[in-house]
């Protein structure tokens, strides 16, 4: 019998999209439970395969202030050797801005990743993955924040090709009437799309 193939190790460090926050519970407090959180189906699918890590937190932006740069070094620590460093990051960055401007948050990205590839090292492979487009409508204020052209996933797109990073694109998916947080539904295909990449990924 052929020696069985260790699982390979992954790490997705998200905000809110990526803990599960279920804005229907109220502000800052519930979660969905892990049969309805992106990766979590996502390691549940490729068990035995890849172990997958999830470091998440609400709010979080992409990492540029010391106490951030500080905080996703202690991700990796904890995480140790891994094969492929996932990051779905950008939209905090896009809404905190005075005006929507996807080039600042690439810049932003593309600055993260030159520094994080000398912690990460040289053999784990970096995946980029764009944020789910945000959708509020005809809101008086927020509506010019929408992202539903795509550019900020073209953005993203363009930040992982300099960067030499794959790259996956969340896109249009399932909302709660913020226009920013995944329904349960949108969860569940995210989780296909990135098992997807990752069985492609085996099979290269």
């Amino acid at each position: 019998m052929a020696a069985r193939t260790a699982e390979r190790r992954a790490l997705i460090y998200g905000d809110s999209n990526t803990y599960g926050t279920d804005p229907a519970q109220g502000h800052g407090g519930g979660r969905y439970p892990p049969d309805s959180r992106w990766p979590d189906i996502l390691a549940a699918a490729l068990a035995g395969i890849w172990d997958i890590g999830t470091d998440a937190r609400p709010g979080r932006c992409i990492p540029g202030l010391e106490f951030e740069w500080e905080d996703f070094s202690a991700a990796v620590a904890r995480r140790g050797k891994m094969d492929l460093f996932a990051v779905m990051l950008g939209t905090n960055d896009y809404l905190s801005a005075p005006r929507p401007d996807p080039e600042r948050v690439g810049e932003k990205m593309d600055r993260f990743l030159s520094r994080a590839r000398d912690l990460l090292g040289p053999d784990t492979g970096v995946l980029v993955i764009a944020p789910p487009h945000l959708d509020f409508g005809a809101d008086r204020f927020y509506g010019k924040y929408s992202t539903v052209s795509g550019e900020l996933s073209r953005v993203m797109a363009r930040c992982a090709g300099r960067m030499g990073a794959a790259f996956l694109d969340a896109g249009a998916l399932p909302l709660a009437p913020d226009g920013i947080h995944l329904l349960p539904e949108g969860h569940r295909i995210l989780a296909g799309r990135a098992e997807a990449y990752f069985r492609a990924r085996d099979r290269i």
